[in-house]
């Protein structure tokens, strides 16, 4: 069945397929009673095909249900729970912080929402990390209205900071940015990540390994981004409007509005996962567990120089404030990053 996935526990494959086709035969076997059952046999003949069909409406429902939803299928079919010994986990990770920046062509302050977030980043070396998730250009993914169906998007130049709402605002203007950044850095981190990646021709190749040094409670999910740098192109999806056109000490001080032939930074390609995220399931209460996720990617059409990974495990809430970015990792795409 298309979108079932296995989980892997100690070498033990748990599918869900065979629970499908056992309702189907289930019913099967029910219509075959039905029709020789001694009482049922006098039962007016109509109302004996009425029952029927509601009976192989119910399993054709069933069925229906089992197949894959509205999310994109993750490329990753399997997770793999490593014991101790097998791959060296730190007792301490670093706690890092995700920007995942909302974003468009036709947005004139979208620019200085980019170079917001390349000064945040130079303050914080190799602790923030950001993603411009691209709408109504030439660069739009569907993960835009998948992220605006969870989380409610209210305007661009916007951006959420491990999707952690601050006095109650989840989207946050950029101007808002820095003045929140030590609350998610200042956490103690209970987990990290660790990223392979490897290139061959057009296909690469990316390992993701979670560990954990605590029990964590709730629901988590692993989740994978690509991101090009030095995207440019011709025409209206690619030229940026430009509102510091004419603003003196700007950096896009007279580049034009739009500026034609900008270079695009950050710009998400693909999601690897689902996406909202592969299920993942942490060591309870064993420390040093680690997951391991493996990833095969085509990436023609990309610039292979310029294109990372980012990673970040994500715990589940039940409303658009009450998930998280738990902690995030980044590599480019090619390189290894170490836990830390």
């Amino acid at each position: 069945m298309r979108g079932v996935k296995n989980i892997v526990y100690t070498g033990e494959i748990i599918n869900s397929k065979p629970l499908a086709v056992c309702f189907v035969r289930l019913i099967q076997k029910l219509f075959i009673l039905l029709s020789l059952h001694p009482k049922l046999a006098s039962i007016n003949k109509t109302y004996m095909k009425k029952i029927l069909f509601t009976l192989s409406l119910i399993s054709i429902l069933f069925v229906a249900c089992k197949k894959e939803d509205t999310v994109p299928p993750s490329l990753s079919t399997t997770e793999v729970r490593l014991a101790p010994l097998q791959i060296a986990v730190p007792s301490t990770f670093t706690q890092k912080m995700l920007i995942e920046m909302l974003s468009t062509v036709h947005c004139a302050t979208c620019p200085d929402a980019e170079q917001k977030y390349r000064n945040i980043a130079a303050a914080h070396p190799d602790r923030v990390y950001g993603i411009s998730i691209h709408n109504n250009d030439a660069m739009e993914t569907p993960l835009y209205n998948f992220i605006d169906s969870v989380f409610t998007i209210p305007y661009y130049a916007s951006g959420m900071l491990n999707r952690t709402p601050f006095g109650g605002t989840l989207v946050l203007p950029k101007g808002s940015w820095n003045a929140n950044i030590n609350t998610c850095l200042n956490k103690s981190a209970s987990c990290g990540l660790k990223i392979n990646s490897s290139i061959s021709g057009n296909n690469a190749t990316v390992d993701v390994f979670a560990g954990f040094n605590t029990f964590l409670s709730g629901n988590y999910n692993l989740t994978v981004y690509l991101f090009e740098n030095g995207v440019a192109g011709t025409g209206s999806g690619y030229n940026q409007a430009n509102y510091y056109n004419n603003t003196t000490g700007s950096p896009f001080y007279g580049l034009g509005n739009p500026i034609i032939g900008y270079q695009h930074d950050f710009v998400q390609r693909k999601v690897l996962t689902s996406n909202l995220g592969d299920v993942i399931h942490p060591f309870s209460g064993n420390r040093n567990g680690c997951v391991k996720r493996s990833f095969n990617i085509n990436i023609s059409g990309y610039n292979a120089n310029k294109l990372y990974v980012i990673a970040f495990i994500n715990k589940v809430g039940t409303t658009s404030t009450t998930h998280e970015v738990i902690n995030v990792q980044q590599t480019k795409l090619g390189a290894n990053k170490n836990f830390d």
